[in-house]
């Protein structure tokens, strides 16, 4: 008996100093690139100012985890099994027939390693990896407790939907995520990073933001970025303005969901939504459940980020706006909606005939928004 509680007082103690060593060597890393980057600004801090990402021992990973233990699993994936880690990370382990199947090897590929940006409060950063004979696991920043991802909210897509009832997102916090998702893509983007996977199970929501009338800023968080090149076995990840291109196309797919509650369907959505937007007929683009607009000010905000999304879909690639321009369009419609839920006096000006400079900017002449053939095309 005695050897026994020595032994369980023994495998205790090591798992909380593995926990504690992974803990402290990503907490040293995030310090140092902190200061690292605080040293240097704008195109400075791209390139050779970037450090690779920490690889930390599978065997520390391991006991952190608990040995992978099913009690640790905070999410499932198509790619990934993710678990609790230490406080405040999460470990994303891949699924083995992913592994066995690519002649690559074990290790990550050069490009991941390289997937390095300054913190960011509606970004899930990658902050580490792991690896060994048949194992690929990634340490990220862990979303707080009952967070759930954009797909489950719009079209309750994952198991666990069935076990609880999701609240219907608002017309306010549909805006909220969007303007937090623009956010932390131009934050990828700024710094030389492209997504490569926007997708509403890329998204996280914040728990707090679905119960609670004052939103916060990081009510949406973009996680997975810069994995397609390792997911779909890209040899070659492009140029980023081409990739970055790509993740402006399917964020304005991205905002047609969350404006529609339909899923995107390879293109058929945009080949029935985009008409209406240009007709000026949004309101039949709604989604239902979250009611109609409550008053001639929310129609013409639902009608800006309509028309960002035709912006981000319709054009071609060399017209598309980029993500800052999205991004502070976004942010601009967000904060409309904390000034009326804030019960201020001011209403949202009309210029413009409604429309003003949050659609001039992106639908000024020369726009190719007419271009049908590009609706169904894949990225």
């Amino acid at each position: 008996m005695h050897d026994t509680i020595v032994d369980a007082v023994h495998h205790a103690v090591v798992a909380a100093a593995a926990a504690a060593f992974v803990a402290l060597a990503v907490a040293l890393y995030l310090l140092w690139r902190k200061k690292r980057m605080g040293a240097t600004t704008g195109a400075d801090a791209l390139g050779s100012s970037q450090a690779p990402l920490p690889v930390l021992p599978l065997a520390d990973v391991e006991r952190a985890t608990d040995g992978f233990h099913s009690s640790r699993v905070i999410g499932q994936g198509r790619h990934f099994t993710v678990y609790a880690a230490t406080p405040g990370l999460a470990a994303k382990r891949m699924r083995p027939h992913l592994i066995l199947g690519d002649p690559g090897g074990r290790r990550f590929p050069t490009a991941l390693r390289s997937l390095t940006v300054p913190p960011h409060p509606n970004l899930a950063a990658l902050v580490g990896l792991s690896e060994g004979p048949g194992e690929r696991v990634l340490l990220v920043e862990r979303a707080s407790a009952g967070s759930v991802s954009l797909e489950a909210l719009l079209h309750g897509a994952s198991a666990a939907c069935t076990q609880k009832q999701l609240p219907v997102l608002t017309w306010p916090l549909r805006a909220a995520v969007a303007a937090g998702a623009a956010r932390g893509l131009a934050h990828l983007h700024e710094h030389g990073i492209a997504h490569g996977r926007v997708r509403p199970c890329n998204v996280l929501v914040d728990a707090a933001a679905t119960t609670s009338r004052r939103r916060p800023r990081q009510a949406a968080r973009v996680s997975d970025y810069g994995l397609s090149s390792f997911l779909d076995h890209e040899d070659d990840p492009g140029l980023l303005d081409v990739r970055a291109e790509s993740d402006v196309y399917m964020f304005g797919a991205l905002l047609l969901e969350m404006m529609t509650g339909r899923r995107w369907d390879s293109g058929r959505l945009a080949g029935w939504a985009l008409p209406l937007i240009r007709g000026g007929t949004i309101e039949e683009v709604l989604d239902s459940r979250a009611g109609a607009p409550a008053d001639k000010v929310e129609s013409r905000l639902l009608a800006r980020t309509a028309r960002v999304a035709l912006a981000c879909v319709g054009n071609d690639g060399r017209s598309r706006p980029g993500m800052p321009e999205v991004s502070a369009i976004l942010n601009d419609v967000e904060a409309a909606y904390r000034r009326r839920d804030g019960a201020e006096v001011e209403k949202v000006r009309e210029e413009d005939g409604g429309e003003g400079r949050l659609s001039g900017c992106l639908l000024g002449p020369g726009r190719s928004v007419h271009k049908e053939t590009l609706l169904g095309l894949p990225v």
